[in-house]
């Protein structure tokens, strides 16, 4: 069985990540009362950038481009580490929202203007709601998939890929708290949640390693 999916990433990538999707829009619709707001006073000194969105939009294209690459370029186990530490780290948030519902209240009640910008800004918050935001999933997704791309095939044959994809990541998460979308304290969350994934990944890529290497 696990031959067969193995044979087949991408459609197995699109029900995992589509589950995911489902799974998501299911809790963004009934976890809707939070228990713990999360505000700090940092958030208030930080000013509301509409302009930001665009970076924070960027964490769409920057998973898909990333999956493709590995899958295409890199180690298949790399690809599969890859996705399934990602899908998992989300699936494990949305159930820890399920139990501890939290929200923010930093969102400006209003935005005024007509620029493109600001338009997105509204279509967004249109469908992501200020609910269920610690930690942030788009932080520690973005910082995971900075971390895989340092230990990239591609970063160690061009270490300028190390800087771009530090740079992409850096500001995306910048951006949702630029943009109101999370506090402080989702982003420290979502760093942790990266450190520890990582870390784990860390392990196993080390313990394959070993696996590989002939006995003496």
């Amino acid at each position: 069985m696990r031959e067969k999916l193995v044979k087949h990433p991408i459609l197995v990538n699109l029900v995992l990540w589509g589950f995911y999707y489902f799974c998501f829009t299911r809790v963004e619709k009934y976890v809707t009362v939070p228990k713990l707001i999360m505000h700090c006073r940092l958030d208030d000194l930080i000013p509301f950038v509409p302009q930001m969105i665009w970076f924070y939009v960027l964490w769409f294209p920057y998973i898909a481009l990333t999956l493709f690459w590995f899958l295409k370029k890199e180690k298949r186990s790399s690809f599969w580490r890859l996705s399934l530490s990602c899908v998992i780290a989300m699936m494990l948030t949305l159930l820890f929202y399920c139990l501890v519902p939290n929200g923010t209240d930093i969102r400006p009640s209003a935005v005024s203007g007509n620029s493109l910008s600001v338009a997105m800004m509204r279509s967004i918050w249109a469908a992501d709601t200020p609910n269920n935001v610690f930690p942030s999933i788009h932080v520690f997704i973005s910082l995971m998939i900075d971390g895989y791309w340092q230990s990239s095939q591609a970063a160690q044959r061009h270490p300028c890929i190390k800087w771009i994809s530090h740079i992409i990541a850096l500001m995306i998460c910048a951006a949702t708290v630029f943009v109101k979308q999370h506090s402080v304290l989702d982003v420290l969350g979502g760093i942790v949640v990266a450190l520890i994934v990582l870390c784990v990944d860390r392990h196993l890529a080390h313990k394959e390693k070993e696996g590989q290497c002939p006995s003496r």
